[in-house]
């Protein structure tokens, strides 16, 4: 809410008590912006399955874990064909199984995930975990229909002694790249959802981004190096030897 003028806060229970209503369900927005708790235990998993505001959509998160839960009250909160949000969740959104698998599949085959993006660690006060972003609209726009951006922006930081920042050239930086939308070498790569489907729907960015590999030297070019520097080097020892004694 930096600079923000035009706001209205409410406390309460988003999960099991949603405050921001409207005509009895959820009021919805065309940007909707969070940075939930991440990870939050005994969130209310109970209710969740006769969600009666529908956010159960894509299943019900484990009862020890509401990532999903946090994710799934944001998709509904998007206004139709305007809406779109952006969530910061922990990596383990990404890739963790069981439960969390199927609603993660379900969010992919929705065709509303547009970006994730992967930032580095120690970036936020009290975790060393290296959070992600993630990037949905209700309504794609035409050549981003079947795809996604795969960000990989662990590098894209500014190093501090106790805790590393992302200042706002680094912000920037990493907005041009979704922005991009494009395939680049060791940070970002447009995978269709065939792509994901064959990697059991895993969305690890590092899993899909093309990285640069140094070129190796064949093993016989090593080996004859290492032996004409040894050569090298006997008859450097000899030549001293010889003068030594001479």
């Amino acid at each position: 809410l930096h600079g923000a003028t035009d706001f209205r806060i409410m406390q309460g229970d988003t999960l099991g008590d949603p405050k921001i209503l409207q005509g009895g369900g959820l009021a919805t927005f065309d940007c909707v912006i969070a940075n939930p708790p991440f990870s939050l235990d005994n969130w209310g998993a109970a209710k969740w399955a006769n969600d009666p505001y529908g956010r159960n959509l894509w299943g019900t998160p484990p009862a020890t874990n509401g990532d999903y839960a946090w994710i799934q009250h944001m998709v509904q909160s998007m206004k139709p064909g305007t809406g779109r949000m952006v969530v910061v969740m922990p990596q383990g959104v990404l890739f963790r199984g069981n439960v969390e698998a199927d609603i993660r599949k379900r969010m992919v085959e929705s065709d509303w995930l547009e970006a994730v993006i992967t930032l580095g660690e120690k970036l936020f006060f009290g975790t060393q975990l290296s959070p992600c972003i993630l990037v949905l609209r209700r309504h794609k726009s035409p050549e981003h229909s079947a795809r996604v951006l795969m960000v990989d922006a662990s590098k894209i930081l500014t190093v501090r002694r106790a805790q590393n920042e992302l200042t706002e050239e680094n912000a920037a930086e990493i907005f041009q790249h979704y922005l991009d939308y494009t395939d680049k070498e060791d940070i970002s790569r447009v995978v269709t959802l065939d792509e994901i489907r064959e990697k059991d729907y895993v969305l690890s960015p590092n899993r899909y981004i093309q990285y640069h590999q140094e070129e190796q030297e064949p093993y016989e070019v090593v080996k004859a190096r290492f032996l004409a520097a040894c050569q090298e080097d006997r008859d450097a020892e000899q030549a001293f030897t010889q003068l030594m004694n001479s």
